[in-house]
Order: structure tokens, then sequence, then C-alpha cells
């Protein structure tokens, strides 16, 4: 009770208060997205510092997405108790404090502890609390508000890895890291200052709508954890959802190398992380608000259908820079509605009561990709010396994730 009193007492102004969420969620996601996902930048230097092969060093973003999506679930249970404020503040600090320790790394060992564990700690602690509160602050344009939140990833995925691979090439990627540790403390934190748990707490409804007598005071309606769990539909979504999820990690781990031995050069294939971004920004605001429309789950095979079409094309087409830009664009694209309709999905089925917890629950299947689909990969090139069967193996995730989805029935209730 506490806790909500200190939320309330914010200032409101003229502008629907849940914009100005959606304005920290984006910057959030920005930084920590952009953050992890400028992996790629750090590839080769992690590889000649500790003379490590690409399955030693993709388990480094392995080890932090799986710790990422793992404390997903515990910091969505505590946003639901305490509220995302103080949540997604103590993530920023784990991230910057991860940071830091890999910056000083005098082993493998190391950074799987400082930026694998470190680094997902606080990426899990700040993605799950931001993305669950976005779904309680919107009804009618959820998908719309989801989008706009979340196209930080495309942004951050667009501008940090350009920015990080400067500075690498300027001083080194220790440097980098001690940079982007500033960069996430200073960011992240004074975002975490702007969230509230739920439009109730300030006295106003989802969506900007006028509050009916009583609605503000009322607690939130929706599904336990329990509840949810013994759905059906929850389980195919959180096989889907696993099954994509290590297909998605095996390109943003592995598409740069790929690049990389096809003969790009290195500014190249970072220019396809750069395509990722902007497509997956386009995705995301684009995608989002057309399946607030046309139905949010269809939607979402869709997305899934296209992701797998694509990957059959880095797989069968000629490696050349014009055939993966392609590829990286209609990937990034699709994969950026795909995370917008997750949450969303989540808040449609079972309501805002415990949506933190649930979302966090379901990115539980996230941890298992991304800690198994960089490394299969991995294996799978050290194995032939080739990435088909990596590629393959991705194509194939993504196909079962496309069933999956659409065997998942309608909600019963639409919250």
């Amino acid at each position: 009770m506490k806790h909500a009193e200190s939320e309330a007492a914010l200032p409101q102004g003229g502008i629907f208060y849940g914009w100005f969420i959606v304005a920290s969620v984006f910057f959030t996601t920005a930084s920590a997205a952009g953050t992890i996902y400028a992996f790629p930048a750090f590839f080769d230097s992690f590889s000649r510092e500790f003379g490590a092969n690409r399955f030693e060093v993709s388990l480094v973003f392995a080890i932090s997405e799986c710790v990422w999506f793992s404390t997903g679930f515990a910091a969505g249970f505590l946003a639901d108790r305490i509220g995302p404020r103080l949540v997604v503040l103590g993530g920023s600090v784990f991230m910057a404090g991860g940071l830091a320790l890999a910056a000083a790394a005098g082993s493998m060992e190391m950074l799987y502890v400082a930026y694998g564990v470190g680094v997902g700690i606080g990426g899990g602690s700040m993605y799950v609390p931001s993305v669950g509160v976005i779904q309680r602050w919107f009804r009618r344009r959820r998908g719309l508000a989801s989008g706009l939140a979340i196209c930080g990833t495309g942004v951050g995925t667009l501008v940090v890895p350009f920015l990080t691979t400067m500075v690498i090439e300027s001083y080194g990627w220790r440097t980098a890291h001690q940079v982007l540790a500033v960069g996430i403390l200073a960011v992240c934190g004074a975002a975490s200052l702007v969230l509230v748990a739920n439009p109730g707490a300030l006295g106003l409804a989802p969506d900007g709508d006028p509050v009916r007598p009583g609605e503000a005071s009322q607690p939130l309606s929706g599904a336990t954890l329990g509840e949810a769990l013994s759905t059906p539909a929850f389980w195919l979504l959180y096989f889907a959802s696993l099954l994509s999820s290590a297909s998605v990690f095996i390109t943003y781990a592995h598409l740069v190398p790929n690049a990389l031995d096809n003969g790009l050069s290195a500014q190249s294939s970072i220019m396809l992380v750069g395509a990722l971004g902007i497509a997956g920004t386009f995705g995301r605001f684009l995608l989002g608000g057309v399946a607030d429309h046309v139905g949010r789950r269809h939607a979402l095979a869709l997305m899934f259908a296209s992701l797998t079409a694509a990957m059959a094309w880095w797989l069968l087409a000629p490696p050349t820079f014009l055939a993966l830009l392609l590829y990286a664009v209609v990937f990034g694209a699709f994969y950026g509605g795909y995370i917008t309709m997750l949450p969303v999905l989540a808040m449609d089925f079972y309501g805002g009561r415990r949506i933190s917890t649930i979302i966090g629950f379901l990115y539980t299947s996230w941890a298992v990709g991304a800690l198994g689909g960089p490394a299969l990969a991995g294996f799978l090139y050290e194995a032939s010396g080739n990435y088909f069967y990596a590629i393959l193996t991705g194509a194939v995730f993504m196909a079962l994730a496309t069933a999956s989805c659409l065997a998942a029935p309608e909600p019963r209730q639409q919250y």
C-alpha cells in the first residue's frame, strides 16, 4: 500500500500517463537489448584474446540470454508485488556491474560469470517488468503501445552495435564494456523512475478512457499463474516460444560469423545486425498495430511461418551480401512483430492480475532456447565445418513453432 501511494503521487500532466510509460520502456529496452545484441561485435575480440573457438564464445551469449529469461520469472513475480520501478532500477545496477566486471575479465570462465550471469540478471530484471506493465495501461491499443515500447529493442539493436564497434576499434573491447556499463546505469536507471504499476494507482483507466465510478480502486482481474498453467493454450504457446527462440538466437549469434566465413568484411557483417535492428523496429511498430485489427493469435502464427520461409532463404540462397541483407530485413521485421505479440497474447488470455509473473514464466522458454540454440549451432558448425545443418535446424524449429501456435485455442475470455 505504501508503495502504491508513493507511485500515485507522481504528476500526471495533460498527456495520458500511459504514453510516458511507453517512452520509459522504449529507452529501457533500447539500452538493455542493444547491449546484449552488441555481442557479435565482441565475438572476434573474445576469440583472439582468450584463444576460444566459436562454441566457447557463443556460450557466453547463450548463458547471458538463458539467465536473462530465467531471471524474468522472478523479476515478474517481484514486479507484481512491489511494483516495477524498484525491480527495473535494481536490474540496471546488475547489468552495469556485470559489464564492468567483464571489462576486467582474464579468462573465458570469468566472462561466463560476469557477462553471462551479471548482464543476464540485469536484463531479465528490466525487460519482463517493463513489458508487463505496458499491458495493464492499454486495452484497445495494447498491440500498438506494446509495439512502440518494444521498438526500443530494434533501435538499440541498430545503434548500440555500431557504436560499440567504433569504440572497440578505437579503444579496445574492455573500454567498450566500461562505456556500456555507464550508459546502462544512466539511461535505464532514470527510465525506471517513470514506471507505475497500473493506471488505477493514478486514478486512471486503460487507454486514457474515462474512469467509471469505483473502477480505479478495483483490483486487477485475471488469472493466477497456477490457473494459467492449467490451460492447454499456455503450454502450446510455451512450446512455440521455446522452439522459435532457439531459432532466433541462432541468427543473432551466428549471422555475423557466417557472413565472415563467406568473405564479407567486418563492417558489412555488422551492417547485417543493424539491418535486423531497423527492420525489427518497423516490424514492432507496424505489425503490432495491424494485429490489433486482424487477430493476434493468427497474426503470431503468420509471423512464425514467415520466419520459417526467411530461414529457408538463408539456407538456400547464395551467401552474398545482398542475399544476407534481404534475410536480415525479412527476419528482423517478422521477429519484431513476434516479440511484440507474445506478451500481448498473454494479457489477452490471462488478464492483468499476475501478468508480469505469467510473462516471466512464459519467457523461461526463451532461457532454454537461448542456451540451446546458439550452442547447438556452434556444435553443428564445429562438427560439419559449415552452417548448413545449424540453419536447417533453426528452420525446422520455426516451422514447429508455427504449428504449435495454430493449435492453441482462442481465449475463452478476452481481457
